[in-house]
């Protein structure tokens, strides 16, 4: 097993219209009733090295104003640490009051690691149950906050795998896990509270801009379009989704409606089922694939005989649909088909599962290749600037899929990248390495035949 990095995850809260007036009338004690405000809850992480999960059951989530401690996560949730990478998922959206409030608390259970063994052909998936050193992990904030009326605030949680999990002095992880965690409170328009590759089934159109989907948990939520949204998929309009449609949304929650205001929705499948994960092996390695193993790290709906932190083999024939999901890059060497597949790509399959004596048998019918999150260090020198931000540098990468990948990987960047905390491209430069996360595409440049990835956001990495 390969040594363990960071990894973050983000609680959101969102505060919105009081859900009870504060008018006295049709108050029988002649009093105000408490105020209150709406929180959700997004996740988000940066994986590591050859691990490819690290799941716990997130037992709860509460804020505390000092009296009360104000749960924000209605049910107990298995989170996968090391699948979203810098992206962030919508979870859950519970009422709380208004009021001061000064930390937060998180508790714990069931800890189990999964990881890459690559010394296997095709590449296989080890696990190991670990163990927690304690259950609840409070945080103060560094500053209380004041929660108001039609407030839409978030709280990012991170989950710092580095700390978290104990190694040996070979660098092996013991399944010890002592879990460390940073919090701090944001502003709604703060890119680290938007929302990212939220999966969910279509439930029906409400309005001309608006209709109904199903999330996880079996909570619906509305989404709401507007001139703004990108439709990634421009072939098929809103008006022909059915109830088998399963589409991935960004965006960002509505402080007034508590909808999802999309920015970006994509179809990932019209056969009633999903899954999603990590290429871990494709093959022929060149060519157009015959065969693909994907590490699942979800599937929807939940199915028997296929279950999370499994590998799946994909049987493909080049009828399939390929589509590059979120794509907002100009793009134009670049391409995504049964060609251009490798290992290390995130992607969701998306067809029909049928089942014939028990044994159920999915039939591929579209890959969308998904953004992802890869970390490590800059390459001093690397960096090679055409013109703004447009060039590239290399990285090495010591993140999930990074064993899988080039060593060092090779980073495109455009004039459309965001840079943060540098001043563009530019700033990747100097004697010493700096520790950074990208956030894009993984590619292969048709040039060279080899996976790049094409940044869509360049973080340099700070404590």
């Amino acid at each position: 097993m390969r040594n363990c990095k960071i990894l973050s995850l983000v609680v959101c809260l969102l505060a919105v219209t009081a859900l009870s007036s504060c008018s006295s009338s049709g108050n029988s004690s002649g009093t105000s009733p408490q105020s209150s405000a709406s929180v959700f809850t997004i996740g988000t992480d940066a994986p590591l090295p050859s691990v490819v999960s690290c799941e716990i059951t997130v037992t709860g989530v509460t804020i505390s104003n000092g009296t009360n401690d104000i749960p924000v996560l209605t049910n107990p949730q298995v989170v996968d640490f090391a699948q979203l990478s810098g992206l962030h998922q919508l979870l859950d959206l519970n009422a709380v009051p208004t009021g001061t409030y000064t930390s937060a608390t998180v508790t714990l259970s069931s800890p189990v690691i999964g990881f890459i063994d690559t010394t296997q052909s095709p590449p296989a998936i080890n696990t190991i149950n670990g163990t927690l050193s304690t259950s609840t992990v409070t945080v103060q904030f560094a500053n209380p906050f004041v929660l108001q009326d039609n407030d839409l605030v978030g709280l990012r949680m991170e989950f710092d795998l580095r700390k978290s999990l104990a190694t040996d002095q070979n660098g092996q992880v013991t399944g010890a896990v002592n879990p460390v965690f940073y919090m701090q409170l944001l502003a709604a328009n703060d890119s680290n509270v938007s929302i990212d590759d939220f999966h969910a089934g279509f439930v029906g159109s409400t309005g001309s801009n608006t209709f109904t989907v199903q999330g996880p948990k079996g909570r619906q939520w509305t989404v709401e379009t507007g001139d703004s949204t990108v439709m990634d998929d421009s072939d098929i309009p809103v008006s022909s989704y059915t109830t088998n449609t399963i589409l991935s949304i960004s965006g960002q929650l509505d402080p007034v409606s508590k909808g999802i205001d999309a920015s970006e929705i994509q179809v990932v499948s019209n056969d009633d089922f999903v899954l999603g994960g990590l290429l871990t092996s494709v093959r022929p390695p060149t060519g157009a694939a015959t065969q693909a193993d994907l590490y699942v790290r979800y599937e929807v709906p939940d199915v028997t005989g296929i279950s999370d932190g499994q590998i799946e083999t994909l049987n493909l024939n080049g009828s399939e649909v390929y589509r590059i999901g979120n794509i907002t890059l100009p793009l134009t060497t670049l391409l995504f088909n049964n060609s251009a597949m490798a290992a290390g790509q995130r992607v969701d399959v998306g067809g029909k599962l049928t089942e014939s004596n028990g044994v159920d048998t999915l039939t591929v019918h579209r890959v969308v290749l998904r953004r992802q999150g890869q970390a490590g260090t800059w390459v001093p020198g690397s960096t090679v600037l055409n013109s703004g931000n447009e060039g590239s540098f290399q990285l090495n990468d010591d993140w999930t899929a990074g064993v899988l990948l080039p060593s060092p990987l090779t980073v495109m960047t455009t004039n459309a990248t965001r840079f943060i905390n540098l001043s563009g491209l530019a700033g990747l430069s100097g004697t010493q390495a700096i520790s950074i996360r990208v956030v894009g595409f993984i590619l292969i440049n048709p040039s060279t035949g080899q996976p790049v990835m094409v940044a869509v956001a360049v973080e340099q990495l700070t404590d």
